[in-house]
């Protein structure tokens, strides 16, 4: 009896370093084949949106170790968020909406290295339903001056939301001078227009959905108005000068879900939807990803270097600098040394 015992106790101790084995292979990356993989963290820094997905689900598939590194996302609100979040501690990549991406820029410790969408769809101004601008149009758009001239605007300031007001205001032959503008977080926006404050809303996805459901009324978005607002993707330049093949290996392992996210099957919405569920406890509907896919551009690594190389990233980056440098968030000369620099860009990371 007592030699059964040990032969358990051998059996089970043999059973259980196996499973500890298999465990730190997997935390190091080594496949069950036995091959070894150098599964290094990388850190990405990303707002929760659509664009954030396909290196989400590249984890998930682990697709991520067998191109030798191991994801660790952040998520926050907003990119100013990110950007204060930079400032703290050593970083890796971060993908970021024009503005915030200026400030790091503007730190001379960063690179442009992809463009991770445009979502220019995907921002939109709202109105009440009872709103008498709807019924209004000026040069082909809805609204008028007598009717927004002295309003309120609830938005998150230095953001995309504020270039498609500028734009919007231009439409209605406007400035931001002309009205008043209430600047809040996302979340908190939505709250305030519940309860009846301000009279117009400026948002952008996934917050977009929360103002479908509350049958608030989309007056216009970005695409609308012919802007591309992008997001782009930052490296910390210290750190991008020695992991090239990283960021490559990042690029590249997003593309066959960019890929698929084209002609997206139930598969691919239901796991854009877990997603949204797993990492801002939202759950939307099959036609609400539909129509989020609708509204952002999403794009393979030969696409991004295509379009870096072309100059239409920059030429874009140009664009919207020049709203927040006419709203004093930028200043012309820092503007004027980062536009001599090319934004930094820096498409080699692609290649």
């Amino acid at each position: 009896m007592r030699a059964y015992f040990k032969s358990m106790l051998a059996i089970i101790c043999i059973l259980a370093l196996g499973c500890l084995s298999a465990c730190s292979e997997e935390s190091l990356g080594i496949s069950n084949h036995g091959r070894n993989v150098t599964a290094e963290p990388l850190s990405v820094h990303s707002l929760v949106q659509l664009d954030a997905w396909p290196e989400y689900q590249a984890s998930q598939t682990k697709e991520d170790l067998a191109a030798e590194f191991k994801l660790k996302p952040s998520y926050y609100e907003t990119g100013t968020d990110i950007y204060a979040q930079l400032q703290k501690a050593d970083w890796q990549i971060a993908s970021l909406g024009v503005f915030p991406a200026l400030l790091v820029l503007n730190t001379g410790q960063a690179e442009l290295v992809g463009l991770a969408s445009d979502e220019s769809a995907a921002n939109v101004l709202f109105a009440r339903p009872e709103d008498p601008i709807l019924s209004q149009n000026t040069n082909g758009i809805p609204g008028s001056p007598d009717l927004i001239k002295d309003k309120t605007f609830i938005l998150t300031t230095a953001s995309t939301s504020s270039v498609l007001l500028h734009h919007y205001l231009d439409k209605v032959n406007l400035t931001e001078q002309d009205i008043n503008i209430t600047s809040m977080e996302p979340e908190e926006a939505i709250k305030a227009f519940q309860s009846g404050k301000g009279d117009y809303l400026l948002l952008w996805s996934p917050y977009i959905y929360k103002a479908f459901d509350e049958e608030w009324v989309p007056l216009i978005n970005g695409q609308d108005l012919g802007l591309h607002l992008p997001m782009v993707y930052l490296a910390n330049s210290s750190w991008a000068e020695k992991n090239k093949d990283k960021i490559k290996a990042f690029m590249k392992v997003r593309d066959p879900y960019i890929k698929n996210y084209k002609n997206p099957s139930e598969t691919l919405i239901g796991d854009i939807k877990a997603f949204f569920k797993a990492e801002m406890d939202a759950n939307f509907s099959d036609q609400q990803v539909k129509d989020l896919i609708s509204r952002h551009t999403l794009y393979t690594s030969d696409e991004q270097q295509e379009l870096l190389d072309q100059g239409q990233v920059q030429q874009w980056l140009s664009e919207n600098a020049d709203i927040y440098s006419q709203q004093e968030k930028f200043t012309p000369k820092d503007l004027e040394r980062i536009r001599k620099a090319h934004f930094y860009i820096n498409a080699s990371y692609l290649t």
